[in-house]
């Protein structure tokens, strides 16, 4: 039962909210709580308990980091003190580390554990000088909206929320409203874009990538990288969607990224919740680039090894990683980087390199990985002989939603949104993608967004 299920859409959330609305205000924070458990061990099944356990280990160690008493007037207390929070602190962040590392070693992945870890880590290094109640630790480190796919979340950015839903019901009329048509946005980019566009580098991939045509190649990589896009930035919409509706606002996690003229500038766009991450808990603290370029470039090769062990343990990903961090690089210290930041040609330049970069990330085979990339290029494997066939046949069949892809990759659908989701008339629209929506979902119940597994 996924944001982009009949199920959720029309049983799940509707009986939430009702709940969350008509309990009284000091029980509402529980409420969602619990019914988050329920909807994730839904989800999870069994493997689901390790997230409400490592919550737990987490806050019964915060209680103790926040017990420790504040600075005084003894300087060496002083030091002491800060100094055992410090070490308690590393103690438990080791401890989730190790939780994700087990997880992605033995295979047996809990549903988003690898955001939920992220944030859970955030959370400790940023609440180490508060006291959080139990509610508010649960709400900010297992807020179901985000809990599976993110956007990753500061404590700073649900402090207010969370402190006025002492004083006021949390889903409130403008709330739902602007959440109700937001989630409608990213309903129908997930489950009638994305999903039928999957069908495409399915059907390519099951074909296998030997003797295939260059031109099949391209469209096989450019309806791979709109599916993932449209995929993760329509999940993104509906978790911030559902944030309005419960009266905790979340970050936007995409901001045009196929609109960048460069690569580096493409990752401060895409999934910016992760890259914001990385950057404050990781490049920052090892001196980002403040210690000259050799250290800038380690820095960034850490980050970015980080990032590809992240999504997993498979040899592509940190293929992918090393490729991107490349292109990064040469952007920063050579004449590359101002050719990407010229916006025609940046832009296409920007488009080709991370739709091959895609291909990496998408194809874990490494006997499959160098034939299809080979492909790309119109460099065959001895004795294939590629056809033009397959491809005409398959431009046949998803041209429109290639076509609608790359215009919902512009920044056209987001500047309409902007301009015209208050007014009356832009009701009609959002009950078509609606009804389009319904179609689908109930035609398709295998919709599971692509990042879940990660």
């Amino acid at each position: 039962m996924s944001f982009g299920s009949i199920y959720f859409i029309l049983i799940f959330l509707p009986i939430f909210l009702i709940v969350v609305r008509n309990v009284p205000i000091w029980a509402q924070k529980a409420v969602v709580i619990l019914g988050g458990l329920l909807f994730y061990v839904l989800n999870a099944g069994v493997w689901g308990a390790a997230i409400p356990l490592t919550t737990a280990v987490n806050y019964l160690v915060h209680r103790h980091v926040s017990a420790i008493p504040p600075d005084g007037r003894d300087a060496a207390a002083n030091e002491s003190n800060r100094r055992k929070k410090n070490a308690w602190t590393a103690a438990v962040i080791a401890f989730d580390v190790m939780v994700l590392a087990a997880a992605k070693i033995s295979g047996f992945m809990p549903l988003g554990i690898s955001f939920f870890i992220f944030q859970m880590i955030s959370l400790m290094a940023d609440v180490k000088d508060e006291k959080l109640g139990l509610k508010d630790f649960c709400l900010a480190s297992m807020f179901f909206p985000k809990l599976i796919m993110g956007p990753m979340v500061r404590y700073s950015d649900l402090k207010k929320p969370l402190l006025a839903a002492e004083r006021q019901y949390m889903v409130r009329p403008d709330g739902l409203e602007r959440g109700l048509k937001l989630y409608t946005a990213g309903l129908f980019m997930k489950v009638v874009l994305a999903d039928n566009l999957a069908t495409l580098w399915n059907a390519i991939s099951i074909a296998g990538a030997y003797g295939l045509a260059t031109p099949t190649a391209w469209l096989g990589a450019v309806g791979y990288s709109l599916e993932l896009y449209l995929d993760f930035w329509g999940y993104s919409l509906m978790a911030v969607a559902l944030g309005l509706m419960l009266g905790l606002p979340l970050p936007e996690n995409f901001n045009e990224p196929y609109s960048a003229a460069g690569v580096g500038e493409f990752w401060r766009r895409w999934h910016v919740t992760l890259g914001t991450w990385f950057r404050d808990y990781v490049y920052v603290p090892l001196g980002g680039n403040r210690r000259g370029r050799l250290v800038t470039v380690r820095n960034l090769f850490v980050v970015w090894m980080l990032t590809g062990l992240w999504h997993g343990i498979t040899v592509n990903y940190l293929i992918w990683a090393t490729f991107l961090f490349v292109f990064i690089v040469l952007e920063r210290y050579t004449p590359l980087g101002r050719l990407a930041r010229a916006r025609v040609i940046g832009n296409a330049y920007t488009a080709i390199v991370i739709v091959i970069s895609w291909v990496i990330f998408a194809i874990s085979d490494p006997t499959q990985l160098p034939v299809y990339l080979k492909c790309l290029f119109g460099v065959y494997s001895e004795g294939a002989s590629p056809s033009l066939a397959q491809f005409y046949r398959l431009l046949r069949t998803y041209w429109y939603l290639i076509a609608a892809g790359i215009f919902f990759a512009t920044p056209l659908p987001r500047r309409i949104y902007d301009r015209h989701s208050g007014k009356n008339w832009f009701i009609l629209p959002l009950l078509v993608m609606l009804v389009l929506s319904t179609f689908f979902m109930l035609h398709n119940e295998n919709n599971v967004f692509m990042y879940y597994a990660f």
